[in-house]
């Protein structure tokens, strides 16, 4: 008989952006063994049952706001929404009996969370799952805790949403980035704040390609005490004030200046993956972060680790330009990178155009892209992106491919892919060098 085991306990999570969630240590409770579901025993203080209780289920790297999952109609008593259940995503939506007991089905190996909600009283654990046996487990639900704080907002961003990961609960701040979440169980979480959007491409079928893109702004620890509110809590980066230039005597250039060729150090990474989103298909996922370079090179590269279960699935990191960006002048992209393969393994470099339906019809624009395809080994290469070595566009309009003639003056955002069927695969990427224009931001 195959056995699963749930380890339940209240080990705290770190502050990483998506970061999973640790286990914690086994907790007491009669065990049994069974091969469909574990027995989950919801009470109060005073040991009487927590009877119609509602218990939520969670992956513990669940976003609540950065999905397209459908909402349910469960809210939490503030008005927060839950999404559906979806027991293959690990998204259970459940009740307690009279007796305070629920049994909850057995679920894939992987991290997760599970929320007991009352109106005032709340709990929540963080379990692993296992190829092993079951054990049975008690919740006790106490007084909810409140957080409030700000969110640095990014320039031009007038508002973004902050997520508890691995709980259903996310609110929009204000325009000074101003949030707070009222009923929280009492525990350690990583409050994060992102900007999620969602984009359609129409192919050369008629058919429309959701794109979906996650920028996150920051994230921070905070601990929810019972009862208590955690206040002033800060997440993103704190806007530099330009220095002051009004003494400084612009008024003279020397007559021998000369314009020197634009080169911009576009990215190196060196202070985090800050400002680069993931956007991923359905059926494929992707974790963004700054690591060592290694292999002899020095500092740090962005490393994202990612699985495509097919050629029609695809993964990327992205970075929105500042606007409506002209790249008509572009000589060159050139960027390192080294991947887990020797063979099978590519990236792919784009240059999109993503905007929304009130800015496509204004300018006489259209979603899409120019890219191009590189194989990638297990050594740093040095890749040269130039105009000319951009796939041309054809009828079949291939992954939203336009042609760079069309995406051009207008670039909204630069992606790459990680290419390659099946994985887990990993790319590091490094010194991402733009040749020919000024002011890329």
């Amino acid at each position: 008989m195959k056995k699963w085991v749930w380890h339940i306990g209240l080990t705290a999570a770190l502050g990483a952006l998506i970061a999973a969630c640790t286990a914690g240590k086994d907790t007491a409770g009669s065990s049994f063994e069974t091969e469909n579901s574990v027995a989950l025993f919801v009470q109060h203080g005073d040991g009487s049952p927590a009877a119609r209780t509602k218990v939520f289920v969670r992956p513990s790297d669940f976003l609540a706001g950065a999905n397209n999952f459908a909402l349910s109609n469960d809210k939490d008593v503030s008005g927060s929404p839950v999404v559906e259940t979806d027991s293959a995503a690990g998204i259970l939506n459940m009740e307690t009996d009279d007796q305070g007991q629920l049994d909850l089905p057995r679920l894939k190996p992987g991290n997760y969370t599970i929320e007991a909600r009352e109106k005032t009283a709340k709990a929540f654990v963080r379990v692993t799952v296992a190829d092993s046996s079951f054990e049975s487990d008690t919740l006790v639900v106490e007084k909810t805790g409140a957080i409030s704080g700000q969110v640095y907002l990014p320039e031009g961003v007038s508002s973004v949403t902050v997520g508890i990961q691995g709980l259903d609960y996310f609110v929009q701040t204000d325009s000074l980035g101003r949030f707070e979440f009222e009923n929280l169980p009492a525990g350690d979480f990583s409050v994060i704040g992102f900007v999620y959007d969602t984009y359609e491409v129409e192919d050369a079928d008629g058919s429309l390609t959701t794109y979906n893109s996650f920028l996150p702004v920051g994230s921070r620890s905070v601990k929810v005490a019972s009862d208590d509110e955690s206040k002033n809590v800060l997440i993103g980066q704190k806007p530099v004030e330009p220095p002051d230039t009004s003494a400084t005597d612009t008024s003279t250039v020397p007559e021998d200046t000369v314009e020197v060729y634009p080169v911009v150090l576009f990215e190196d990474f060196e202070d985090s993956t800050y400002g680069w989103y993931t956007t991923v298909s359905k059926y494929a996922s992707a974790k963004l972060d700054a690591d060592s370079a290694g292999l002899d090179r020095e500092g740090l590269a962005a490393h994202m680790v990612y699985t495509n279960d097919s050629n029609y699935n695809w993964v990327l990191m992205g970075k929105s330009l500042r606007g409506i960006t002209d790249l008509s002048e572009l000589d060159s992209v050139v960027f390192y990178a080294r991947g887990t393969q020797d063979s099978g393994q590519w990236v792919s470099f784009s240059f999109d155009v993503l905007m929304d339906s009130v800015d496509l019809e204004k300018f006489g624009y259209e979603n899409g892209k120019a890219w191009v395809n590189m194989s990638v080994d297990t050594e740093w290469n040095r890749f040269v992106v130039k105009p000319d070595s951009l796939i041309p566009a054809d009828s079949t309009r291939n992954g939203g491919n336009i042609g760079w003639d069309k995406v051009k003056d207008h670039v909204t955002n630069l992606n790459i892919f990680g290419g390659g069927i099946g994985g887990p695969f990993e790319i590091w990427v490094d010194d991402i060098t733009i040749y020919g224009v000024k002011d890329v931001d």
